[in-house]
């Protein structure tokens, strides 16, 4: 993919700890990079500059650092059962574990992982076994199911935007300053944001609009 091709993150917050981008045609947020919207470097930069909290990240960096997640709200139990008529592999997913939306997979060694690309297919007898109410606390899924809704997700620990903007030329804006002291409006004494509604310690008197 170009690194002419940009992508805005919605720096305001994360889904466990998957990154959430501007989603296209205007369908909100989406953690699932493939469905982000794209933008020209310019119009990215200029989306920053309106608001802080837009971050502008370069396409091919994201994707060098993506992985693959399953996200448990679109895991139906009927797509499950009519699976397992015919599966010869099933997944094993953590019960009652998430990251944000996201399921933990158990991998070849026995630990578990929300990065479906490291989780490991059973043959779908030990799969069973192993799902067992009382074995291992994990759930059964086959394997075409799963693989299905596998979307590649951008984990924030595994990218810095300090390296993914180097040489673009884009300078992210800065959050403006929030004012945190206020002189009284009668008597002068300095007082904080809670104190401008709850009264001046000296006076007594409230500075609202």
């Amino acid at each position: 993919m170009s690194a002419a091709v940009w992508v805005i993150q919605d720096g305001r917050s994360l889904i466990g700890d998957r990154m959430s981008f501007w989603a296209k045609d205007g369908r909100g947020y989406t953690t699932d990079l493939d469905k982000a919207e794209h933008w020209t470097q310019e119009a990215a930069q200029a989306r920053n500059i309106s608001r802080e909290t837009n971050i502008p990240w370069p396409l091919a960096y994201l994707e060098q650092h993506a992985e693959t997640a399953v996200d448990c709200q679109y895991l139906r139990q009927e797509a499950v059962e009519e699976g397992l008529q015919t599966a010869q592999r099933g997944y094993l997913y953590a019960n009652k574990a998430w990251n944000g939306n996201d399921l933990y997979w158990l991998t070849d060694n026995g630990n578990i992982t929300s990065n479906f690309a490291r989780a490991h297919a059973f043959p779908i007898g030990i799969a069973r076994s192993m799902a067992k109410p009382g074995h291992h606390n994990v759930c059964l899924v086959p394997a075409a199911v799963a693989e299905q809704l596998a979307r590649k997700v951008v984990p924030s620990g595994a990218v810095q935007i300090g390296i993914a903007l180097q040489g673009t030329g884009v300078v992210l804006a800065k959050p403006a300053r929030v004012q945190s002291t206020f002189r009284c409006g009668y008597c002068g004494v300095f007082i904080n944001r809670h104190q401008v509604g709850a009264g001046c310690p000296k006076c007594r008197r409230t500075n609202l609009p």
